[in-house]
């Protein structure tokens, strides 16, 4: 089993109930470098949680292993944060 994961952290809810959290985590069976490709592809085609009708994203490459994509919709922006990582402990 591969150790490279691919995680989503996005906003979940909505007004004043609205939390940022991980929300998937993608196992990947190959090395590092496929965990980027994964998520190099998932910054730009994801399909977030919110907002429902999205109008524009913008993706931003902050890191070797990390993107910040932002989604318009028709009433509010929102965003999502996509990073490789390594588990190193399950127990």
């Amino acid at each position: 089993m591969s150790q490279w994961r691919v995680l989503i952290e996005e906003n979940m809810g909505a007004g004043e109930r609205k939390e940022w959290r991980i929300s998937d985590i993608y196992e990947v069976e190959g090395g590092r470098e496929e965990a980027r490709a994964i998520a190099a592809e998932l910054a730009m085609r994801y399909s977030p949680r919110h907002p429902s009708f999205t109008q524009e994203r913008a993706v931003y490459k902050v890191g070797e292993d990390s993107w910040i994509t932002m989604v318009i919709g028709l009433t509010a922006r929102y965003h999502y944060r996509v990073t490789v990582a390594e588990l190193v402990h399950r127990g």
